[in-house]
């Protein structure tokens, strides 16, 4: 009795050292609705959410600022719908702050973009308070910069359209907006089994094949356009390869090679004709 009494407490002992031990999960941003004000706490996660293509001023890359906010927030695309996640800062005093977007890429789109779309009210919170906060968003990571584009949608929309691609397999790449000239634009990375050049009038593509022995991961697409700096253009995530997976040329190298061994004797073998053959002439001409 004694013996299951104790079996019972270390069981129980365990089981609370593990719940203690175990990281709390990370709750979902609270969502700030429109024209309305929400009430958060430093060190919350906010998220403003609006319907992608519906306003001239809410598009992938947008910033979402606040006096409130740790940092600004910025718009990715998720299917349909854009979204901006913020931190309310560890220092941010009690009161009422606007929530606006804001473009950092007005030099891109031609205006500049400044629309208010609600407002947080930060509640009081003492020292320790704060001081838990400042430990807790030091140790939380950064916000994901990956997007989720509409099927159907030509790859890269943006240079976060993280598109998966199993290795061994295709990627098209398709470009409108650059205007890079027909063959002027190798695209590059890591992951592919050689760099290719871009072909079009004005909106050049290409096939990017991926190799079979990439790692899983996300990699980095770099645009080389002949007399400009290059720069990173797409990102792509790489899936393990088929069980079949080979890289074609490995055996387009491996046909040259047979290609030209065979040539070779072809021609040792010509060549030893021909001496037999004049040998002979000789002879019979004796």
């Amino acid at each position: 009795m004694g013996i299951g009494v104790v079996g019972v407490l270390a069981l129980l002992l365990v089981t609370g050292a593990g719940s203690a031990l175990a990281a709390p999960a990370e709750s979902p941003p609270r969502p700030v609705p429109s024209g309305t004000e929400l009430s958060v706490r430093p060190g919350e996660r906010v998220i403003v959410t609006t319907e992608a293509q519906r306003s001239g001023d809410a598009f992938s890359g947008v910033r979402v600022t606040s006096p409130a906010f740790a940092a600004d927030g910025t718009f990715r695309m998720d299917d349909l719908l854009l979204n901006a996640v913020a931190t309310v800062s560890c220092t941010a005093e009690p009161g009422s702050y606007e929530v606006r977007f804001g473009s950092s890429r007005s030099e891109d789109i031609g205006v500049e973009i400044d629309r208010l779309w609600g407002r947080v009210r930060v509640e009081p919170a003492d020292a320790a308070e704060r001081a838990e906060c400042t430990r807790q968003t030091a140790a939380r990571p950064p916000e994901s910069m990956e997007e989720r584009y509409p099927a159907g949608t030509e790859w890269p929309a943006s240079p976060w359209d993280v598109r998966s691609v199993q290795a061994g397999g295709e990627l098209h790449a398709e470009d409108g907006l650059e205007m890079g000239n027909d063959g002027m634009v190798k695209l590059s990375s890591a992951g592919f089994t050689r760099p290719v050049v871009m072909h079009g009038d004005r909106h050049v593509s290409a096939t990017v094949r991926i190799r079979c022995d990439a790692q899983p991961g996300v990699y980095v697409v770099h645009w080389n356009e002949k007399g400009k700096p290059a720069k990173e253009w797409a990102r792509y995530r790489v899936t393990a390869p088929p069980a079949d997976c080979h890289d074609p040329q490995v055996s387009e190298s491996a046909s040259s090679v047979r290609w030209f061994l065979g040539a070779g004797a072809a021609l040792v073998v010509a060549g030893v004709g021909t001496w037999v053959w004049t040998r002979l002439r000789r002879r019979a001409s004796r």
